[in-house]
């Protein structure tokens, strides 16, 4: 009976801490880069400099990113 109740508790509390990681990783995902997108400027820069990149790159992950962390750099939601 003992041996039961110590098993129960070691999976409880390994489902408890890996809920706890979890959670965690998806509260840092979370971020204001929302704001950028009622930004004007943010809003302007994306657009031209995604014209200005030749087609065949621009649907490539590693460039979107580039350009949002840029702009985003050069016109922050809150001001510098």
């Amino acid at each position: 009976m003992k041996t039961s109740r110590i098993a129960l508790f070691a999976f409880a509390a390994i489902i408890g801490s890996g809920a706890l990681v979890s959670s965690a990783q998806q509260a840092a995902a979370g971020s204001l880069d929302f704001l950028n997108r009622m930004n004007p400027q943010y809003k302007n820069c994306v657009a031209t400099t995604r014209a200005n990149i030749a087609p065949q790159y621009r649907d490539t992950r590693a460039v979107h990113d580039g350009i949002i962390d840029n702009c985003s750099r050069r016109f922050p939601p809150f001001g510098k």
